[in-house]
């Protein structure tokens, strides 16, 4: 499957989760898990192409892959502590609604740098020292 087609379909799921995390009503449990299950197995298929496609694609995808990784973490929080869901407007629910709203300039502002310095890191001479040491 295409990567681009793969954030098509993750930027779907962020749209039903912002739907059920709007709702002022508690949110179903088990919707909003099956929802996180749906988003977590197509990050998952994004990750496994991630590392087929060429460098030019990876650097393009890889602020996006960023943004999705810390999503799923305040998604799984949720999870983690369900009573949260029972309570509509909950601090941590609305600290989540606003991560997904403000998707654009959040990859704008914080992850395309923070995916730059990943790639120099992790291509530079520190990963050939690192490789030396663990040598």
């Amino acid at each position: 499957m295409e990567l681009t087609q793969l954030i098509e379909n993750l930027q779907g799921i962020l749209q039903k989760l912002k739907e059920l995390l709007e709702s002022n009503t508690e949110i179903d449990e088990v919707c909003f898990c099956k929802v996180v299950g749906d988003y977590s197995k197509e990050l998952k298929l994004l990750l496994n192409n991630y590392f087929k496609a060429d460098d030019a694609l990876k650097n393009e995808i890889r602020p996006f892959l960023n943004y999705y990784r810390q999503l799923q973490h305040y998604l799984i929080y949720l999870i983690r502590y369900p009573t949260i869901l029972k309570v509509p407007s909950h601090a941590e629910i609305l600290q989540t609604l606003s991560f997904i709203e403000n998707q654009d300039s959040l990859i704008a502002e914080k992850y395309i740098s923070l995916s730059e310095a990943q790639k120099q890191l992790f291509s530079g001479d520190f990963i050939r020292q690192l490789d030396e040491l663990l040598e």
